[in-house]
């Protein structure tokens, strides 16, 4: 186990302090999980086999067997007259 040292205003350690006991947890404790979750909430979050295998199905679902998808030029066709209409019409 690794120690970090870092300075921090007398004011800011109080606060800090008072939050953690509020929460029941030592300062230590308190700060490594602020910590954590800031990681947690940097990294982009990545989806489970699960979550990908329940997605493939949800869109096998959303057509019928043994149809296909529709070839480049189609659905090039079908964004430009869904998402990037002409203005002038």
């Amino acid at each position: 186990m690794s120690r970090i040292h870092f300075v921090v205003e007398e004011s800011a350690r109080i606060r800090y302090q008072a939050e953690a006991e509020r929460e029941g947890k030592s300062l230590g404790q308190w700060l490594r999980e602020a910590a954590n979750e800031k990681l947690e909430a940097a990294r982009p979050r990545l989806f489970t086999v699960e979550e990908l295998e329940a997605f493939a199905a949800k869109c096998d679902a959303m057509h019928p067997p043994g149809a296909k998808e529709p070839d480049w030029e189609e659905t090039k066709r079908m964004l430009v007259e869904t998402r990037y209409p002409d203005p002038g019409v």
